[in-house]
Protein backbone atom coordinates (compact mmCIF):
# COMPACT_ATOMS: atom_id res chain seq x y z
CA UNK A 1 0.00 0.00 0.00
CA UNK A 2 2.75 2.46 0.87
CA UNK A 3 4.42 1.73 -2.46
CA UNK A 4 1.24 2.62 -4.34
CA UNK A 5 0.82 5.84 -2.37
CA UNK A 6 4.37 6.80 -3.19
CA UNK A 7 3.77 6.13 -6.88
CA UNK A 8 0.58 8.16 -6.82
CA UNK A 9 2.45 11.09 -5.34
CA UNK A 10 5.13 10.77 -7.98
CA UNK A 11 2.59 10.53 -10.76
CA UNK A 12 0.64 13.54 -9.60
CA UNK A 13 3.84 15.49 -9.18
CA UNK A 14 4.94 14.56 -12.67
CA UNK A 15 1.73 15.98 -14.06
CA UNK A 16 1.41 19.12 -11.96
CA UNK A 17 5.02 20.01 -11.31
CA UNK A 18 5.57 21.90 -14.58
CA UNK A 19 2.94 24.50 -13.71
CA UNK A 20 4.11 24.79 -10.12
CA UNK A 21 7.66 25.22 -11.34
CA UNK A 22 6.57 28.01 -13.67
CA UNK A 23 4.78 29.78 -10.85
CA UNK A 24 7.78 29.45 -8.56
CA UNK A 25 10.12 30.59 -11.30
CA UNK A 26 7.91 33.60 -12.01
CA UNK A 27 7.95 34.60 -8.37
CA UNK A 28 11.71 34.21 -8.08
CA UNK A 29 12.48 35.94 -11.37
CA UNK A 30 10.19 38.88 -10.66
CA UNK A 31 12.03 39.54 -7.42
CA UNK A 32 15.18 40.13 -9.43
CA UNK A 33 16.98 37.06 -8.14
CA UNK A 34 17.58 35.30 -11.46
CA UNK A 35 20.51 33.22 -10.19
CA UNK A 36 18.29 31.60 -7.56
CA UNK A 37 15.54 31.10 -10.15
CA UNK A 38 17.97 29.28 -12.43
CA UNK A 39 19.22 27.07 -9.59
CA UNK A 40 15.65 26.40 -8.50
CA UNK A 41 14.65 25.53 -12.06
CA UNK A 42 17.58 23.11 -12.40
CA UNK A 43 16.62 21.39 -9.15
CA UNK A 44 13.00 21.23 -10.29
CA UNK A 45 14.07 19.73 -13.62
CA UNK A 46 16.13 17.09 -11.81
CA UNK A 47 13.21 16.20 -9.53
CA UNK A 48 10.85 16.12 -12.51
CA UNK A 49 13.19 13.75 -14.32
CA UNK A 50 13.41 11.42 -11.34
CA UNK A 51 9.64 11.45 -10.84
CA UNK A 52 9.11 10.87 -14.53
CA UNK A 53 11.35 7.81 -14.44
CA UNK A 54 9.56 6.38 -11.41
CA UNK A 55 6.22 7.11 -13.06
CA UNK A 56 7.34 5.36 -16.25
CA UNK A 57 8.59 2.40 -14.27
CA UNK A 58 5.40 2.12 -12.20
CA UNK A 59 3.23 2.05 -15.31
CA UNK A 60 5.71 -0.01 -17.31
CA UNK A 61 5.74 2.51 -20.15
CA UNK A 62 7.21 1.60 -23.51
CA UNK A 63 9.95 3.82 -24.97
CA UNK A 64 7.38 5.18 -27.45
CA UNK A 65 4.96 6.04 -24.63
CA UNK A 66 7.77 7.75 -22.71
CA UNK A 67 8.58 9.87 -25.76
CA UNK A 68 4.93 10.70 -26.38
CA UNK A 69 4.32 11.73 -22.76
CA UNK A 70 7.51 13.77 -22.70
CA UNK A 71 6.34 15.61 -25.82
CA UNK A 72 2.92 16.27 -24.26
CA UNK A 73 4.53 17.62 -21.07
CA UNK A 74 6.92 19.83 -23.05
CA UNK A 75 4.01 21.21 -25.09
CA UNK A 76 2.14 21.85 -21.84
CA UNK A 77 5.12 23.73 -20.42
CA UNK A 78 5.38 25.90 -23.53
CA UNK A 79 1.68 26.71 -23.49
CA UNK A 80 1.80 27.43 -19.76
CA UNK A 81 4.67 29.83 -20.34
CA UNK A 82 2.66 31.59 -23.06
CA UNK A 83 -0.33 31.91 -20.72
CA UNK A 84 1.89 33.21 -17.93
CA UNK A 85 3.42 35.82 -20.24
CA UNK A 86 0.09 36.96 -21.74
CA UNK A 87 -0.41 40.34 -20.12
CA UNK A 88 -3.84 40.75 -21.73
CA UNK A 89 -5.29 38.06 -19.43
CA UNK A 90 -6.55 38.68 -15.92
CA UNK A 91 -5.42 36.41 -13.08
CA UNK A 92 -8.78 34.61 -13.18
CA UNK A 93 -8.52 34.12 -16.95
CA UNK A 94 -5.01 32.73 -16.56
CA UNK A 95 -6.21 30.38 -13.83
CA UNK A 96 -9.01 29.13 -16.09
CA UNK A 97 -6.61 28.65 -19.00
CA UNK A 98 -4.13 26.76 -16.81
CA UNK A 99 -6.96 24.50 -15.63
CA UNK A 100 -8.07 23.89 -19.22
CA UNK A 101 -4.48 23.19 -20.26
CA UNK A 102 -3.96 20.66 -17.44
CA UNK A 103 -7.21 18.89 -18.38
CA UNK A 104 -6.27 18.76 -22.06
CA UNK A 105 -2.76 17.49 -21.31
CA UNK A 106 -4.11 14.83 -18.96
CA UNK A 107 -6.57 13.64 -21.61
CA UNK A 108 -3.76 13.46 -24.18
CA UNK A 109 -1.57 11.52 -21.77
CA UNK A 110 -4.36 9.10 -20.87
CA UNK A 111 -4.95 8.45 -24.58
CA UNK A 112 -1.35 7.22 -24.84
CA UNK A 113 -1.80 4.67 -22.03
CA UNK A 114 -3.23 1.18 -22.38
CA UNK A 115 -6.46 0.40 -20.50
CA UNK A 116 -4.45 -1.40 -17.80
CA UNK A 117 -2.07 1.54 -17.43
CA UNK A 118 -5.03 3.94 -17.26
CA UNK A 119 -6.60 1.85 -14.53
CA UNK A 120 -3.37 1.77 -12.53
CA UNK A 121 -2.91 5.50 -13.04
CA UNK A 122 -6.43 6.22 -11.75
CA UNK A 123 -5.88 3.95 -8.75
CA UNK A 124 -2.67 5.77 -7.94
CA UNK A 125 -4.45 9.12 -8.15
CA UNK A 126 -7.35 7.94 -6.01
CA UNK A 127 -4.94 6.68 -3.38
CA UNK A 128 -3.07 9.96 -3.47
CA UNK A 129 -6.29 11.93 -2.97
CA UNK A 130 -7.20 9.74 -0.01
CA UNK A 131 -3.76 10.20 1.46
CA UNK A 132 -4.06 13.99 1.19
CA UNK A 133 -7.41 14.03 2.97
CA UNK A 134 -9.46 14.50 -0.16
CA UNK A 135 -10.67 10.91 -0.23
CA UNK A 136 -14.32 11.73 0.49
CA UNK A 137 -15.04 12.38 -3.17
CA UNK A 138 -13.24 9.19 -4.20
CA UNK A 139 -15.09 7.18 -1.53
CA UNK A 140 -18.42 8.58 -2.66
CA UNK A 141 -17.61 7.69 -6.27
CA UNK A 142 -16.69 4.16 -5.21
CA UNK A 143 -20.02 3.78 -3.44
CA UNK A 144 -21.95 4.79 -6.55
CA UNK A 145 -20.05 2.40 -8.78
CA UNK A 146 -20.84 -0.71 -6.73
Amino acid sequence: MKSNRFLAIILSGAMTLPLAALAQEAGSASSGDTANATTSQQATNNERGQRGEKFAEALNLTPEQKADLKSIRENERQQAQAIKNDSSLTADQKKAKFKELRKSSREQMMAKLTPDQQKKFKEMQKERRGHRGHGKKGAAEEGTQS
